[in-house]
């Protein structure tokens, strides 16, 4: 059974380390994968919403494709690099049949013994843009430090494998540090704790909206979980993304309908209910403002 439709009753569909460890290479050092070829991300099903329980950084090399994370659009093509936070919201929306990528995913477990510099924290920029253009001489050492991995990684006889492995994935975090450092360097404008403090409260927003969306959609609901006023909340959300909470809200419901109508077999009516919408009727109207599609046509397009 692929693993999305392993529990069809979760708001999304969850895609383990382990399922794409074993579809890769059977044997993988646990809790890290990294492609020796390029390959199609993820390399198993994703005609809907997913989330992932790791974190992955993946550079396109050929073709091109539109992806939803966190609810945000984004191009995808040559020299982008994407990065995907565990249980961010993915969602591809189109892509060509040449796209090609280069990935590696790794648990945050895995990574817990790793040393860190106190001012290396690339998450709050990540949170706001997950995709990245970047030149071809980034491009080229972010290859190089993947291509040295792989070549390190297959040495399946060093008797410090695993220690190996996780001094090489550091080294090239710190390089995807140092892209997203610039960009990040390039794009502040004003007092930098301001910008942190404003990126800690999207991040809280954003993991409060993935654990509350199926029950509230209320600008008021995650203001009062955060302690602010709506407004403000609608303040920092907008001059972060560009969108609104209430646009964020929206995205959120429409990402666990999509699931909901793939994954199970519940009517729309149980489905309306569930998300707690007043009538079918209204729930019709809602879903195919946002996709253009009715829920019964979502159902069954492939």
């Amino acid at each position: 059974m692929p693993p999305e439709n392993r529990d069809k009753h979760m708001k999304l569909a969850k895609i383990q380390l382990e399922d794409i460890s074993e579809y890769i290479d059977p044997y993988a050092i646990k809790n890290f994968i990294i492609s020796d070829q390029a390959v199609i991300f993820p390399p198993i099903s994703s005609k809907f919403p997913f989330v992932l329980d790791g974190l992955a950084f993946a550079i396109c090399v050929n073709g091109t494709a539109r992806m939803k994370i966190n609810f945000k659009e984004y191009d995808i093509k040559k020299n982008t690099i994407i990065t995907i936070m565990p249980y961010f919201v993915t969602e591809f929306i189109q892509k060509s049949d040449n796209l090609m990528l280069e990935f590696l995913i790794f648990s945050v477990d895995f990574i817990t013994e790793i040393p860190s510099a106190s001012n290396f924290d690339i998450s709050q920029s990540i949170i706001q843009t997950s995709c990245l253009q970047i030149s071809e001489d980034e491009a080229g050492r972010y290859l190089e430090f993947h291509s040295f991995i792989v070549k390190q990684y297959k040495r399946r006889d060093h008797p410090y494998r695993k220690e190996l492995a996780k001094s090489l994935l550091y080294a090239m975090l710190t390089e995807i540090g140092s892209i997203y450092y610039k960009q990040m360097k390039t794009d502040i404008n004003g007092n930098k704790s301001q910008t942190s403090h404003q990126g800690e409260l999207l991040y809280r927003f954003l993991g409060l909206l993935l654990q509350f969306q199926k029950q509230e959609r209320s600008i008021q609901f995650y203001a009062d979980k955060m302690c602010l006023t709506p407004k403000y909340l609608s303040t920092v959300v907008k001059e972060r993304t560009g969108r609104t909470a209430f646009m964020w809200i929206n995205e959120a419901i429409v990402s666990s309908i999509k699931h909901m109508l793939k994954t199970t077999d519940k009517t729309i009516l149980q489905i309306s209910e569930e998300l707690n919408f007043p009538n079918a009727s209204f729930f019709g109207r809602f879903f195919k403002k946002h996709t253009g599609m009715t829920p019964v046509e979502y159902r069954e397009s492939k």
